[in-house]
């Protein structure tokens, strides 16, 4: 994934509500630059021909969308292009929810592909654009299917909202840090909020006399309606608004016609009132730098031998020759010195399908005696652990092959829940991780933990090392969304899809920029679940999360005088802490705790 690597331009996607809003500012306020904002428009949903002769064409209400806010759409421009001042594009829905699973893969005329092409229209206009900003908090729904179009648009996602806090905490944040004034214009949670008592209700209102509590504790309602009880309008926000503030002028409650606890507010008419000079100039601190810019399983040893003899003959005819084009950048000297091993993998596969394969090292390795301060050297280096690390997955590959049974179908690589990978040299990494990417994919990949251990640490003077975690059909299991019903089969994934309580296998992938952990820098995932209880966490260190720089001995949260490494570990235990609770879904698997740990290893 494009993960940041300091301050950006970016588009903020705009609702008009709440969320977009304050996620916006503080992708300001943690140093990128607001370009534009776009804006996805609901189409309308006609009312029955009875209903016409009572109701004006503006109070048809929107088709329903699973991905994005409808309610309020009509105030949009004017937010942007009056009261923010900045460029403003805007795309109809046409696309309908056909992909509701939560790993969203590429089909047409779904609405996720109207952002996609959104996207592509600002980037073509703004070519200096590296980010997206959304308001997403709870909505692992909607997450994913932002991270998916900027992926494939390679763009960085800023999601500074996700997980952000508690439930009243959040809202608070929003009303106070925020400075935001909204309003409610749709609400579909009854018998709490009702249309024609809270439609056009202001937010903060409703929050100071208690409103929002009461219905708290009475029903379980979010107090930030996370849960879809209610949608808002921003009217303003001092630190965004700089030219003015919304004035709803002329409104209209729409009831849905199949539910009477679920309405919109219809805005006919509405208006921007200016601010006055002192207030257009807004907080210095949340400015852009430019003139229209803002600134936020044992096996058998006899088969194992098989398998690395097999790996071994295949890599040494792989080793580079006269004619390879490896041939330049690996010195003779190097290639005549070969030694082997009998090092074997060791293998062990469990009840349940659960398998683990630890010491993979190449039995081919290019002997080191070559080096010296020559710079070429180095680069010669880290090509034979690329090479290494190529022989390992061809290993693997034939593990997996052999380990397959009747009750499994073939395993792949996606059934590798965890890896741990080691490393001679971490000057190594940049070159191995693209081809792990190719090995592993980014789809839902397996969670990994990468150090490097030292020169000639790993036996045999090798490179590169690596141990793996697999479940036998849990690739499939997350890419499956029936089975057939008919089958006489026995596998795996035919007892998983049947246990409607426990989930064979769960990923935890958040590819966007927030203050809630870690984005994943590379092909991996922060946390892989095992029916629901058992976690495999993705290696830690100290990164702040919203900047991802290492925490550093001058931070306001330490004493003074504090060791880097001391605060570093802190650190990760706070990011690991964040992942753990981040596992929470509301379904079938729950958030954990650091001391539900059954181990762990720190590196120093």
């Amino acid at each position: 994934f494009f993960c940041w690597a300091g301050n950006m331009k970016f588009v903020a996607l705009l609702s008009g509500g709440k969320d977009s809003i304050y996620a916006t500012l503080l992708a300001l306020r943690h140093g990128h630059e607001l370009v534009c904002c776009a804006h996805l428009a609901p189409r309308r949903r006609r009312l029955s021909s009875s209903q016409d002769d009572d109701h004006h064409d503006d109070e048809d209400l929107e088709e329903e969308s699973y991905m994005y806010q409808t309610a309020g759409s009509e105030a949009v421009r004017l937010q942007v292009e009056e009261c923010m001042g900045l460029p403003f594009y805007v795309r109809e829905i046409r696309g309908k929810s056909r992909n509701t699973s939560l790993v969203y893969e590429e089909r047409g005329h779904d609405e996720v592909e109207d952002l996609f092409h959104l996207l592509q229209t600002v980037q073509k206009s703004h070519p200096e654009i590296e980010a997206v900003s959304s308001g997403a908090i709870l909505s692992t729904y909607q997450r994913t299917r932002i991270e998916h179009v900027c992926q494939r648009l390679r763009l960085t996602s800023l999601s500074y909202l996700w997980r952000m806090s508690s439930q009243r905490a959040l809202l608070d944040g929003i009303l106070d840090d925020g400075g935001i004034e909204a309003v409610l214009v749709r609400v579909a949670c009854p018998p709490g909020l009702l249309p024609q008592k809270h439609l056009n209700r202001n937010l903060r209102s409703l929050r100071d006399d208690g409103t929002l509590d009461d219905l708290h504790g009475r029903w379980g309602m979010h107090p930030a309606g996370e849960g879809g009880e209610y949608e808002t309008l921003v009217v303003d926000c001092p630190a965004l608004f700089r030219f003015g503030r919304l004035k709803l002028e002329e409104v209209v409650v729409v009831c849905d016609e199949s539910d009477e606890g679920v309405g919109i507010l219809r805005i006919r008419k509405c208006r921007v009132e200016k601010k006055m000079e002192k207030q257009e100039s807004g907080n210095e601190s949340e400015k852009g730098n430019g003139n229209k810019s803002i600134t936020s399983h044992h096996y058998s040893t006899t088969a194992l031998k098989g398998v690395v003899d097999h790996v071994a003959q295949s890599a040494k005819s792989q080793l580079p020759t006269s004619n390879s084009t490896m041939q330049s950048t690996i010195p003779k000297s190097i290639q005549n010195r070969v030694i082997r091993s009998m090092h074997l993998p060791n293998v062990r596969i469990m009840k349940g399908g659960l398998c683990h394969i630890s010491a993979l090292i190449s039995p081919i390795a290019c002997d080191n005696n070559y080096s010296n301060n020559n710079s070429n050297d180095k680069v010669d280096e880290a090509e034979a652990a690329v090479r290494e690390f190529l022989t390992i997955t061809q290993m693997l590959q034939t593990l997996l092959s052999r380990l397959t049974s009747s009750s499994t179908s073939s395993i792949t690589p996606q059934d590798i829940i965890y890896v741990h990978l080691y490393l001679s040299e971490i000057s190594h990494f940049a070159k191995i991780n693209r081809h792990y990417q190719q090995y592993f994919g980014t789809h839902l990949p397996p969670s990994r933990s990468c150090v490097a251990v030292g020169h000639r640490a790993l036996p045999g003077g090798r490179r590169v090392m690596m141990d793996c975690i697999l479940q036998c059909d849990s690739g499939r299991y997350l890419r499956t969304d029936a089975i057939d019903e008919n089958s006489t089969t026995d596998s795996f994934l035919q007892r998983a899809m049947a246990n409607h309580h426990h989930p064979l296998r769960k990923v935890l992938h958040v590819q966007s920029l927030s203050t809630w952990a870690p984005v994943c820098i590379g092909p991996y995932s922060q946390a892989n679940v095992l029916r629901s209880s058992l976690v495999f966490l993705a290696g830690m260190i100290g990164l702040i999360p919203e900047t991802m720089r290492l925490i550093q001995s001058d931070g306001d949260d330490y004493a003074e005088g504090a060791n880097d490494w001391e605060l570093e570990l802190h650190q990760s235990w706070r990011n690991a802490a964040s992942v753990l609770d981040g596992l929470d879904d509301g379904g079938g698997v729950v958030g954990g705790k650091l001391e539900d740990s059954l181990g762990g290893l720190v590196y120093l």
